[in-house]
């Protein structure tokens, strides 16, 4: 697998269904990279306030560092506290080209579960998988910016409840009324059975002109994985209460885009939904789809500059 090209903003802007086919500008290899990396032994399973945690967020700022992406505030880190242990989110912005106070919020969790005895929970799929996807769309917009600005939101404490989604809108109250809309990434890789990335959105009609809606509609789905609107109703191994109803999961309020929702910000959820490894031991890095998830994540690229050029300011 080679490194691809990169390519003019105007090939972004057009955002025709002959652009969504060309190749995009950060290193697949890298991607994987990101993952494996994460989701390794030396991360402990990143929980939250463990020494993992700390070494999975140095890594994500180190690499923001290297692809010049600045922080949003003036440093990397927020950091916020319950019950006694800290939590530090990890926030960086590339600035829009055209509307530099205006954002779109890309946001990924990136702690897991840690461990339990002599097991590591090592999280390929939750959530190494979004945030790895985070880092490398981060390479990509660096590259070619959007209309819009973007900002990077890795979260800590989600696997508690949503820790740091909720730290960032209660400390970002002055920007709120500037956010378009959330995308969040929470499992996006699957295991070897996974073949549909799923997705559920509220709000996104409220951005979009009823052409530039139907544009969307059909353009969402010539990436190059096949989305599905939607999640399976199962359960398996979900047990945070918030999420699941009579052993059915509300997938609106099963990760960070739940906050967003809440704050009544416009979002669209990406995922797998849930899987046998999930929450489970064998979640690892080569327990994951690796071929569907690199083309979840250059789905979800695309979706990203689709709806930067086609929303309405």
């Amino acid at each position: 697998m080679s490194a691809v090209l990169s390519l003019p903003l105007s090939f972004f802007a057009a955002a025709g269904q002959q652009g969504l086919a060309q190749p995009l500008a950060y290193n697949p290899q890298q991607l994987l990279l990101h993952v494996k990396t994460l989701a390794s032994d030396d991360f402990s399973g990143r929980e939250m306030a463990t020494r993992g945690n700390v070494k999975a967020r140095e890594y994500i700022i180190d690499t923001l560092k290297q692809l010049k992406v600045a922080p949003l505030n003036q440093d990397y880190s927020q950091f916020f506290n319950h019950k006694g242990a800290e939590g530090a989110n990890v926030i960086a912005v590339i600035p829009g080209s055209e509307f530099a106070q205006q954002y779109i919020v890309l946001s990924a969790h990136f702690d897991h579960i840690g461990r339990q005895g002599r097991v590591i929970y090592n999280g390929a799929d939750d959530n190494a998988s979004g945030t790895a996807a985070l880092l490398s769309i981060a390479e990509q917009v660096q590259k070619a910016p959007l209309r819009y600005s973007l900002i990077l939101l890795f979260t800590d404490g989600e696997e508690i409840d949503l820790l740091g989604a909720r730290a960032f809108i209660d400390s970002h109250q002055h920007l709120l009324d500037k956010i378009k809309f959330n995308i969040n990434l929470d499992m996006i890789a699957g295991d070897h059975k996974t073949r549909r990335l799923r997705y559920i959105s509220k709000g996104m009609d409220s951005l979009l002109d009823e052409g530039a809606f139907d544009k969307w509609s059909v353009l969402r789905n010539t990436g190059e994985v096949q989305l599905k609107k939607g999640f399976k109703s199962g359960s398996r191994n979900i047990s945070r209460g918030r999420s699941v109803v009579n052993n059915r999961v509300r997938w609106r309020a099963a990760s960070d885009h739940y906050v967003f929702y809440k704050a009544q910000i416009p979002f669209i959820y990406f995922g797998v939904g849930t899987h046998k490894n999930y929450h489970t031991g064998n979640d690892d890095f080569n327990g994951i789809n690796q071929e569907f998830y690199l083309g979840a994540t250059a789905s979800i690229c695309r979706q990203l500059y689709l709806l930067d050029s086609l929303m309405v300011n």
